[in-house]
């Protein structure tokens, strides 16, 4: 599907801005992917680092949703835990490889695969943390029948209507019902609680950073620009925004695990797998594992794998 590049809005949670406002010489850059056809553009110059990514550090910070919830599918199969958590690591996955190509080619399918994963994979996560009260094996059927219809509208109208506010504002609904649950779960254990923190700290700084890069995107431009070149990335404030959001998921997975485990009664340690990755294990399984800090695991979950690969 293809959008009149002439007056094509690119639209936000909270302003409309139009592509005449935008700095007019990235306007019309064509790359190897051809003409934008999704219904947003972000800040971020299109083609200036290469030729064959649209948009090159948006797409590279995908690799915290990418990476670390591929080892945590990994962990969860391995450690008997209940599929709904492989399942939650998986969608993580999804949502990054979604954004990779939407990002990459800036085109409007690839931006449907972007979009509509973040509505299942929340999904998943809402019924992980509404179902931690519950036995084994014992499920709330009448959950799973709200969720599975909530996610069909919400595609059918995104793609009937093709505007971005209909997912904003669907995944935005989502979101809140997802902390409500969150919320319910840690007052009942409040082991918990600082995974939980590190998660909603992480997404709320992230979502801030989003909103900045949207709504003050020219004078972002102009300090960027303006910033010696190796300043530069650290102004991309949508990259920033999937490192932290990237973090603050695969936190919140970790804390509805940790949950999980303690209602169980199977006990819940935060380990480091590979000395780089923290995750929450049944604690008769962590014994010969190094237990690590709080206060630690972001540095080891953002920098740890760089730190082993330069080794």
């Amino acid at each position: 599907m293809s959008v009149n590049h002439g007056w094509r809005p690119i639209i936000t949670m909270n302003k409309l801005r139009t592509k005449e406002k935008m700095p007019p010489e990235n306007t019309f850059i064509e790359g190897f992917w051809g003409d934008v056809t999704s219904t947003l553009d972000w800040c971020e110059e299109n083609y200036v680092v290469s030729a064959f990514l649209a948009e090159f550090w948006n797409t590279i910070s995908n690799w915290v949703f990418l990476i670390p919830p591929a080892f945590g599918a990994y962990l969860s199969f391995k450690n008997g835990l209940e599929h709904r958590y492989t399942l939650s690591f998986i969608a993580l996955c999804v949502v990054g490889l979604g954004s990779v190509c939407f990002h990459a080619t800036l085109l409007y399918e690839m931006q449907l695969l972007d979009e509509l994963p973040m509505i299942y994979g929340t999904c998943i996560l809402i019924f992980c943390s509404y179902q931690n009260s519950y036995k084994p094996r014992q499920y709330n059927r009448i959950l799973i029948l709200a969720l599975m219809i909530s996610c069909a509208l919400i595609t059918l109208m995104y793609v009937a209507f093709v505007n971005p506010l209909i997912f904003q504002w669907s995944y935005a609904i989502l979101v809140l019902i997802l902390i409500f649950g969150a919320y319910t779960s840690s007052k009942k254990h409040r082991h918990s609680q600082r995974l939980l923190v590190i998660s909603l700290a992480s997404y709320g700084i992230g979502f801030l950073l989003w909103n900045i890069d949207n709504n003050f995107c020219v004078s972002l431009r102009a300090i960027r620009n303006s910033s010696p070149p190796f300043f530069r990335p650290f102004l991309q404030f949508h990259a920033l925004w999937h490192t932290l959001a990237g973090l603050g998921c695969y936190y919140y997975v970790l804390f509805s695990i940790d949950v999980r485990l303690r209602h169980l009664e199977k006990g819940a340690r935060l380990k480091l797998y590979k000395e780089w990755l923290p995750f929450v294990y049944p604690s008769k399984d962590a014994s010969i594992l190094p237990t690590v800090s709080h206060n630690a695991t972001i540095f080891l979950l953002v920098f740890g794998l760089i730190i082993k690969l330069l080794k």
